[in-house]
């Protein structure tokens, strides 16, 4: 492992000034061939997974040739199966070849990814296998022509956890052959040595040629050795190989005829952007749309999925605008986030009915009710508060320029207007400095009517737009009523921010 590691830079093989130079050196060009490689992915779901959906979807993006592509999928978690169905029938009409192995199996991790490698390995036609965890990211589309084109026996994409040097690699290993960090770990994850490096773990994605895999590595158990996880046991075998007997062996005693140990060589490539990993630890799946919760744990997949596209362009096109005197409006949720907070609030379904006694607040009794669920009742206050501060604070101080918000706000709660229930609502002022207010549907579409009138300025707003907020002073200024929704139901997300 040592020898491996000095590899990686003598004699020249890296340097400070001419960084890599034998990462061109034997690779191939997929643009100059006519028919590209057959590749077996090997996709595998062994725990409950924030954003899967997003995950299955990728593999249909990436930059390959759908034709050359057959799917191994082993899904371990009844959780996921309705991800499974949904995904299966939109791949099949351009993937012929799918295998789905489900919970129902029962197989353990190792048997599940020997199954997956054995899929490609006993087809003549694979050319290559690419293995991919559900808890990998990946955001280059041409991930698999890169690993294809730098021709390694067995090579993997460095994926890192945002934000941290976890990674899917160790550069050292202790003497007991686990973890160790080393001398050059930080700097390659960090990107400050970029290059091809030889390794003595890899896990969670990698391509693996299928020729080695019919040849070297032939054998079908590879993912179990000891009392080791399945990634620690590949790796190991990888590196040390299975000493074989020679064949036609007649007696005990010859039994010592041993075929020399031959590793392969694994490596990993930081030579561009491949994508990052997921944290899984503390995926809760008690809720009915748990990604809602992963803003803490997984802050940029949180935000892609949830936080409009045209958010940033707050800061970069100045596209708030202002339909009334000091109201600010402004794109803030993605249509996503939209239908996932209404959904949890159904499902949950304890809503307040509107009335004046409300125990849920201090003092039990409130002026001007609606009918509503707080973010508290459904445990997405700190979830929520967390979105306030990084989310609207920021336009707070763009609209309001001079004013630092404390990002705090006492309640956070979904409102529902139906004719049916509680249809307007009579005019207040807000217990707030400010307050969000948060279309979450659309009008003309799921409800008629409704809208927003600030009676001060006789301003109406009549046509909210769907994962669009309005932003406006709470007290004093602001009067305010909602005004009558005549068919459909209407919900909105309010904030009392600064109370």
């Amino acid at each position: 492992i040592l020898l491996n590691y000095f590899g990686n830079y003598v004699p020249n093989a890296w340097t400070q000034d001419s960084g890599c130079t034998l990462c061109e050196v034997d690779t191939i060009d997929l643009s100059a061939v006519d028919v590209h490689p057959n590749v077996t992915i090997g996709v595998f779901i062994e725990q409950p997974t924030p954003f899967l959906p997003r995950f299955l979807d990728i593999l249909l993006t990436l930059d390959y040739p759908k034709e050359a592509v057959k799917l191994f999928i082993h899904n371990k978690e009844v959780y996921h199966e309705k991800d499974i169905k949904v995904f299966f029938d939109k791949a099949k009409h351009e993937i012929t070849t799918m295998k789905i192995v489900g919970p129902e199996e029962n197989l353990s991790q190792a048997e599940a990814r020997n199954m997956g490698m054995d899929f490609c390995r006993q087809d003549e036609n694979c050319d290559y296998y690419f293995s991919v965890d559900a808890d990998v990211v990946l955001t280059n589309p041409r991930t698999l022509k890169i690993l294809i084109e730098q021709n390694r026996k067995i090579i993997a994409p460095l994926v890192t956890r945002h934000g941290k040097l976890w990674s899917n690699f160790w550069g050292a290993l202790s003497p007991d052959g686990y973890y160790a960090r080393s001398e050059d770990y930080v700097d390659i994850v960090q990107g400050n040595r970029v290059g091809i490096w030889n390794v003595p773990y890899m896990a969670n994605v990698y391509l693996i040629k299928g020729k080695t895999l019919r040849s070297e590595m032939n054998e079908r158990n590879y993912f179990v050795r000891d009392k080791l996880d399945p990634d620690m046991a590949l790796c190991r075998n990888a590196r040390e190989m299975t000493l074989q007997r020679e064949k036609d062996s007649p007696t005990p005693e010859t039994f010592q005829m041993l075929r020399p140990p031959k590793g392969v060589f694994m490596y990993i490539s930081n030579r561009h952007e491949f994508g990052r990993l997921l944290s899984t630890a503390n995926y809760n799946i008690s809720h009915y749309n748990n990604d809602l919760w992963q803003i803490f744990e997984n802050p940029v997949d949180w935000k892609e999925k949830y936080i409009n596209r045209d958010y940033s362009k707050i800061f970069t096109e100045n596209i708030v605008e202002q339909p009334c005197p000091d109201v600010f409006w402004f794109p803030i949720f993605s249509e996503k986030a939209c239908d996932e907070l209404v959904e949890e609030m159904e499902h949950y379904g304890q809503w307040s009915g509107g009335k004046h006694h409300d125990s849920r607040i201090s003092g039990g009794y409130e002026n001007v009710p609606t009918d509503d669920i707080h973010m508290k009742q459904i445990d997405l206050e700190n979830v929520w508060l967390h979105f306030i501060r990084e989310f609207i604070a920021p336009v707070t101080l763009k609209v309001f320029a001079g004013y630092y918000t404390k990002g705090f706000a006492l309640l956070n709660f979904v409102v529902k207007y139906s004719p049916e229930r509680q249809r307007s609502l009579r005019p207040h002022h807000d217990a707030s400095t400010f307050t969000i207010n948060i279309a979450l549907n659309s009008v003309g579409e799921d409800f008629q009517g409704g809208g927003c009138k600030f009676l001060r300025y006789n301003c109406s707003i009549e046509s909210p737009r769907k994962g669009w907020s309005f932003m406006h002073p709470g007290r004093l200024t602001h009067l305010h009523e909602g005004l009558p929704v005549k068919n459909g139901t209407r919900y909105i997300a309010v904030s009392f921010i600064d109370p």
